[in-house]
């Protein structure tokens, strides 16, 4: 499969003030605690490692666009092509096929994963759902859905199934009274869905930012979000990063630079999030103003992989169906640095 590599035009706006706080922090610690003591696991900048990175083009995954503008891979001795899946799901299947060797997923594709047998590692965690508003389930404004019974006997999308974003839907239809066999779900992909929506192909739609910010721009709203439609679903880790089990062991000198870049520029995405409103544009279909107004995404700074959300995910998806059973040891699951 032939990678092409995606260039970005963006221009480097982080101020001197910001530079000086994630430098700061980088030296701290070995940036933070996601990537451990990786000493001696470090790349040549003069022969960089060429790795295919798999993300989405949502809000939770600048970092990963952040690292490239500013140059965190280059000085950690990588080369990064930007490849865009059609979801977590997908992704950690081309991890083990060898397409992609990163790949942003969620927990919930990472068990799924791993209970069929895959040998998938958790490397850093990227975002969680300590914030309103990360995500919706989008309808139109004017609509006939209006509250959550009126999504009875009605078709509702999600970007993939058997995801984490299917365990929060049924969650939350599942806490207002509404249980699985009460509606139909099925697979949009998430800049598709604002159209769907608009052209009632579907009732309601499940997206992250910015497409409700877009949405709404086309007169839809979210009906409620589900990154906190009740306590434990603000609780529980969104989106990671993954790769094979074997490429962390064959490669853990690339893993540990992936990861450290990924700290700085999380780090830098927390301290500044005018850096997150000036990149948005680059990779989704945000303007500018649009950009100023979404709900930046609840960024994990500490990116060590969350076993204990991962509990609180592996028991939702058991109890909703999408796990025969828990997952032995889900020590085995993190990347240990």
């Amino acid at each position: 499969m032939r990678r092409v590599k995606r260039t970005m035009s963006f221009l480097r706006k982080r101020t001197a003030a910001v530079a000086a706080v994630v430098t700061a922090a980088a030296l701290t610690a070995g940036c933070s605690g996601s990537s451990g003591d990786s000493g001696g696991q470090e790349l040549d900048p003069d022969n960089p490692v060429q790795i295919t990175v798999g993300t989405l083009p949502a809000g939770d995954y600048a970092p990963l666009y952040i690292a490239e503008d500013q140059g965190f891979f280059e000085e950690e001795g990588l080369d990064v092509e930007i490849e865009i899946i059609a979801g977590g799901a997908v992704g950690v299947t081309q991890l083990v096929s060898g397409e992609i060797d990163f790949s942003a997923a969620t927990w919930a594709n990472t068990l799924s994963a791993v209970s069929q047998g895959l040998a998938i590692q958790v490397v850093r965690e990227g975002t969680d759902s300590a914030k309103e508003g990360i995500n919706g389930l989008i309808v139109k404004a004017d609509g006939p859905i209006q509250s959550v019974e009126d999504l009875r006997g009605e078709t509702l999308s999600i970007n993939t199934l058997q995801s984490a974003t299917e365990v929060q839907i049924r969650d939350c239809l599942a806490s207002e009274g509404l249980e699985p066999g009460d509606y139909e779900l099925v697979e949009v992909a998430f800049p598709d869905a604002a159209a769907a929506v608009s052209q009632g192909r579907i009732a309601a739609g499940f997206v992250p930012e910015p497409f409700i910010t877009i949405g709404e721009s086309q007169g839809l709203e979210p009906l409620f979000y589900p990154s906190t439609c009740n306590e434990l679903q603000s609780e529980l880790p969104l989106i990671n990063w993954n790769v094979s089990a074997s490429f962390a062991e064959e490669n853990p000198e690339v893993v540990a630079a992936f990861v450290r870049a990924m700290d700085r520029a999380t780090e830098l995405a927390v301290e500044d999030p005018q850096v997150v409103i000036d990149i948005l544009p680059e990779f989704t279909t945000l303007t500018p103003e649009l950009a100023e107004q979404i709900t930046q995404p609840s960024f994990v700074v500490d990116g060590a992989p969350d076993l204990e959300g991962a509990e609180k995910m592996m028991d939702l998806m058991v109890e909703y169906g999408l796990l025969e059973a828990p997952v032995d040891d889900l020590e085995q699951v993190a990347w240990q640095g």
